[in-house]
């Protein structure tokens, strides 16, 4: 049988190319991002494990089901595309069984020579993100990611099964047909799917809508990032029930359309409706695609502008002075200065889950510290149980009710954190509504030297008197030589994404974003060029060359428009969410600039990699 499947695999070398790439791409991704998981896990000297290892979590969650579903397309394509040869086996005896393992013993050949090939480059690729991890304070300066051969191993682990099992389901329709209606329908497309088909496209719709909604009852960046997961699940339901829709869809375009149109729109739309499964298979990666970029830069977006809102709130002084540790007792003395309170950070790990294994639940995060008789009137995080009175009683904490839902505390339990290597529990005293602004926890100076810290403040808030305006005020201590911000500017500017943090979340979501447009480019020249004996017998039917290439130029326009609604579609309820949760009754967020730019990439791809393909069919086809 391998020797069969070696066969098969020369024989089709030129469609199971476009296969092997994008298995070896895969392979890549997927074994970059087990290489972060390695390094946080080992939390070596240097390396930051719980920072790692949440990175590595956050890009795995959405990466490894674009990973799955571009490959499943991917090989569900090129498989289907053989349909008349696997009909033809099944007519001159092979078994259901026997064609079966043909395909497996096939698509199990590419995918051990492919994964492998691109997964080993994938872990030296790593290595290129160590400066970034320095600056974005994941690494220490001069130290390095570990490599080993495990992410390859996850990365075979992972994608052999996901190609396999779609090799299977791209043969189930011919095998499980007659050996001649298998055969007969190879020429032509059947819209019609499956009853379970049909549940599970509608079940994976509900499911994306009802996620959508998720930040009204998870709050915070948790609820934000679940809510952009409703793409996926609407994508995938598109997926499943696409061939329907298309054929449906078009079918009254091709009515309406009717003798208005010239040969060559009509034999678009004809196509269009009629190999509703091909196009399917290739509007899901170009849909992906625009969902994804639009979907993460606007949850960003949205965190952001929450961010900045929840923290211009609780910050209520009349002003902020930054970069001055040691300046309270000399500001106290500035006229027209009525109080002021310090505020530090302290770097710990907090352990969110105790079921896990340790380095798997430690994540690294600040303790703010507040004195805890701060008023209302200078710093207020809106608790809603406790008091911030009770952190004046050493190892208590103030925890967010993000946080708090997380990790599944309330006041009166005990929360773990772990700093300079030590354990220390601290107990829950109060819980607060702003978490996304002032920081998921905090505490008193008091419980922040019970830890060990020497922490300095580092912001300072400041209130006025009345005896002189805050403009007098703030001129005084600039005088001094301090920065001095309105609570405005400092939200502005505190809420900010960190340069390093933002390039590097800016890399992995290029690097997915062209893996998934490399998924998309290859499907539609495989698709495009494997079209010739459907060109020759138009062109023998009196269709010139000229009609050829406009037909599949208004067949790329149309791919790329139905590409655009269905991404646009399936980005709308997860904004609308993730506006309504984080920024009730304002304008939802959207990053039209990603948005317009991948919208444009979209449609360009379609009609690019579909016309570049199609002038050498057409000529192949016509010469």
């Amino acid at each position: 049988m391998w020797s069969l499947a070696l066969a098969g695999a020369r024989a089709h070398r030129t469609s199971l190319s476009g296969t092997a790439l994008v298995l070896a791409v895969s392979g890549a991704l997927v074994s970059l991002i087990g290489v972060f998981f390695e390094s946080g896990s080992r939390a070596e000297a240097g390396v930051e494990g719980g920072t790692l290892v949440a990175l590595a979590s956050s890009y795995s969650g959405i990466a490894l089901v674009v990973v799955v579903m571009v490959v499943a397309a991917m090989v569900t394509l090129t498989l289907r595309a053989r349909r008349r040869e696997f009909a033809l086996m099944r007519t001159v005896g092979a078994t259901r069984g026997q064609v079966r393992q043909q395909v497996s013993f096939e698509v199990l050949l590419v995918a051990l020579v492919a994964v492998p090939l691109g997964a080993a480059p994938g872990v030296l690729l790593a290595r290129q993100f160590d400066p970034l991890l320095q600056d974005a304070g994941m690494l220490s300066p001069g130290s390095q990611l570990s490599l080993s051969p495990l992410p390859v191993l996850a990365a075979v682990a992972l994608l052999v099964p996901t190609a396999m099992l779609a090799g299977r389901l791209a043969t189930r329709e011919t095998l499980r047909i007659p050996p001649t209606d298998a055969l007969r329908s190879s020429a032509v497309e059947t819209p019609r799917i499956g009853p379970i088909r049909k549940a599970f496209a509608l079940l994976t719709a509900v499911a994306g809508l009802a996620v959508a909604f998720t930040p009204f009852w998870v709050p915070g960046s948790v609820g934000g990032e679940t809510a952009g997961l409703s793409a996926f699940f609407l994508i995938g339901a598109v997926a499943l029930a696409g061939p329907l829709l298309v054929a449906r869809t078009f079918g009254r375009t091709v009515l309406l359309a009717g003798a208005r149109t010239g040969a060559p729109t009509r034999l678009a739309l004809h196509n269009v409706r009629g190999f509703s499964r091909r196009l399917t298979t290739v509007i899901v990666p170009l849909a992906l695609a625009l969902s994804v970029g639009t979907i993460q830069t606007s949850v960003d977006n949205a965190l952001g502008q929450a961010s900045e809102e929840q923290l211009r709130a609780a910050v209520t002084a009349d002003l902020v002075v930054t970069g001055a540790p040691s300046a309270a007792s000399q500001l106290t003395a500035v006229p027209g200065v009525a109080g002021v309170a310090p505020l530090s950070d302290v770097p710990v790990e907090v352990r969110t889950d105790y079921e896990e294994p340790d380095i798997l639940v430690w994540e690294s995060t600040t303790l703010r510290t507040v004195p805890a008789d701060v008023p209302r009137s200078v710093f207020d995080p809106s608790v809603t149980d406790g008091s911030l009175a009770a952190l004046s009683a050493p190892g208590t904490v103030a925890v967010s009710s993000d946080s708090a839902s997380l990790i599944g505390l309330g006041t009166g339990d005990s929360l773990a954190v772990r700093y300079d290597g030590a354990e220390h529990a601290l107990e829950v005293v109060a819980v607060y509504e702003r978490g996304l602004g002032v920081g998921g926890y905090l505490i008193a100076p008091d419980t922040a030297t019970s830890l060990g810290s020497g922490a300095t403040p580092s912001t300072l808030l400041v209130t006025t008197t009345d005896d002189a305006t805050t403009a007098q005020t703030a001129d005084r201590i600039r005088d001094l030589g301090y920065t001095v911000q309105s609570p405005a500017q400092y939200a502005a500017g505190a809420t900010s994404p960190d340069a390093a943090e933002q390039q590097l979340s800016t890399l992995l979501l290029l690097l997915l974003l062209v893996f998934i447009i490399l998924g998309a480019v290859n499907a539609l020249v495989l698709t495009t060029g494997g079209r010739h004996a459907e060109l020759v017998l138009l062109h023998r039917t009196g269709t010139t060359r000229r009609q050829l290439s406009r037909m599949l130029l208004v067949e790329s326009l149309l791919t790329g428009a139905l590409a655009w609604l269905i991404g646009t579609a399936a980005v709308v309820p997860a904004v609308l969410g993730v506006s309504a949760g984080l920024l009730p009754g304002q304008v939802p967020v959207v990053d039209l600039t990603t948005y317009a730019l991948l919208s444009l990439a979209v449609v360009v791809t379609a009609v690019g990699a579909t016309t570049a393909t199609a002038a050498w069919a057409v000529r192949r086809a016509t010469g």
